[in-house]
Formats: structure tokens, sequence, C-alpha cells
């Protein structure tokens, strides 16, 4: 009788999965958020975050973006009985992929560039190999984002109307959610 009181308690709340994910079988990461931070980031250095009126050179500027992340996970569909449940080794995923992603700025950047239009053609991406890709080129293919480095930015020249400078990233994903956020205003030297 006892033991079919205990088969019958495994059968109705199964067995305990592993302890990383409880009784899911999948994590995600879902993006709630986005910061956009300046870096003095020399080649081949450790990068320094600025704060509002520090002054840098083009050169070591780096605009880098941090997602804001959420864990969740996926339950399993329930079988009516007993059901094995074990954990993706491979760990929680970025789902959610990036498909435009616009930098402003606050003050005019040259005479192209007046305040609070698009700067993408002077942002470059730098990968991890240090190598800069066009932002345009970055962004023709919608892309999962967070499964590397911070994406972080390079500027292919000095502003020429003022050397103040305030940047606003709004960065929009393949499923309609956007995030906009602004960077500490600095000054950008040549």
């Amino acid at each position: 009788m006892v033991k079919k009181i205990l088969l019958v308690a495994l059968v109705s709340i199964g067995l305990p999965a592993c302890e990383k994910c409880g009784p899911f079988k999948k994590e995600y990461y879902d993006i709630v958020g986005v910061q956009a931070l300046l870096l003095r980031q020399p080649a081949g250095a450790a990068g320094q975050v600025l704060t509002t009126g520090q002054s840098v050179s083009t050169a070591d500027l780096q605009l880098r973006l941090r997602l804001d992340t959420r864990l969740y996970s996926a339950r399993p569909a329930s079988t009516g009985g007993f059901a094995a449940m074990a954990c993706d080794p491979t760990g929680p995923e970025y789902t959610e992929a990036i498909d435009s992603l616009t930098v402003t700025s606050r003050f005019d950047y040259d005479a192209q560039h007046p305040a609070g239009s698009s700067l993408n053609d002077l942002v470059q991406l730098e990968n991890e190999y240090g190598q800069l890709i066009p932002l345009r080129e970055w962004l023709a293919v919608p892309r999962v984002v967070g499964e590397g480095p911070d994406p972080a930015f390079r500027f292919r020249q000095v502003p020429a109307s003022s050397l103040v400078q305030q940047f606003r990233v709004r960065y929009h994903q393949t499923n309609g959610e956007a995030y906009t956020t602004e960077t500490v205003a600095i000054e950008i030297q040549p």
C-alpha cells in the first residue's frame, strides 16, 4: 500500500529537475532595455567610462550598448503523468533580433548632421577583432544580439559644429520592441 501511494505521488508531482533551471526545459533572455555608455577606449587598452563634461579624442571614443535582460523559462507541456525533465546544457539563449539602430546627437555634429538627425553614416561597429564595419552594413541582416560582447561603435570623423555631444540611441527589434537611451554629455577633441 505504501509503495502504491509513493508511486502515485511521484507520478503526480514528477521528479525534481536539475537545480539550474528548476522545472523548466529551456531558459531564455528577454531584452527589456538598453544602456548607452561612452568610453575612452584607446586601441589595445582597457576602457574607461566617461562622465558628464569629460573630454576624449575621436580616435579613443567608443559608444557601447549594454542590454538590460530578464531571464525566463518556457514550461514544458503537461503530459498528464510522469515526465522526465532535463535542462538544456547550452544554457540560456537570446531569441530577439535587432533590425534597426539609430544614433543621433542633441547638438549639431556638422553641417550635414544637425541636432536630432541620424549619424548612422558616421558610425561603425567595432567587432571583437578591432575591425570597423559600417553600421548600415552590420544592420543589413537582422541578428541575434547578446551572445557576444556588447556592441561597440566608433565615429568616423570629428564633430565640426560643436565639440560638446550627447548621443541618443534608438534600438529596435524584429518583434516590435523599441528602446531609447541617452549618453552623458562629453567634449570630443580632434
